[in-house]
């Protein structure tokens, strides 16, 4: 069986999925889902590496999801990853 992978919305590398750190979009509410198998629309991020300075500068999230985030989520997401 082989192990599933994502892409990072931040460097756009495909990688396994516990490599990556999950945000989910359900019903226009926003979360972290460090277990990855919340319900909703999901963008994945590395949890190491560069992408943690860029995905603010580069928009990353908010191009995935066709929306802006609050500065709670952004400072949720910088937390998980550090």
């Amino acid at each position: 069986m082989s192990t599933p992978l994502r892409m990072c919305v931040v460097c756009r590398q495909m990688k396994e999925k516990s490599e990556l750190l999950r945000v989910v979009k359900k019903d226009g509410d926003f979360s972290v889902d460090t277990m990855g198998k919340a319900q909703g629309r999901g963008a994945y991020i590395c949890k190491v590496g560069d992408c943690c300075e860029k995905f603010e500068k580069q928009h990353s999230f908010e191009r995935a999801f066709k929306c802006a985030l609050g500065q709670d989520l952004k400072e949720a997401i910088k937390k998980e990853l550090i």
